[in-house]
């Protein structure tokens, strides 16, 4: 069956979109990623606080 020019120009933009959300998450997997193995390194914890409440 065929689809409309509108139905396959909503289908190619989804699929661009679905596409830049994916290399987006790889990215901030591996940031992350390399973010713990840094503070692992240095022995930093991300989430540490000051006294005070003040990050």
């Amino acid at each position: 069956m065929h689809q409309s020019r509108k139905e396959q120009g909503v289908e190619r933009a989804s699929r661009r979109l679905l596409q830049s959300d994916r290399r987006e998450a790889i990215v901030m997997s591996r940031l992350e990623e390399q973010v713990e193995t840094a503070e692992e390194f240095f022995a930093f914890p991300s989430n540490r606080r000051e006294p005070g409440g003040r990050m």
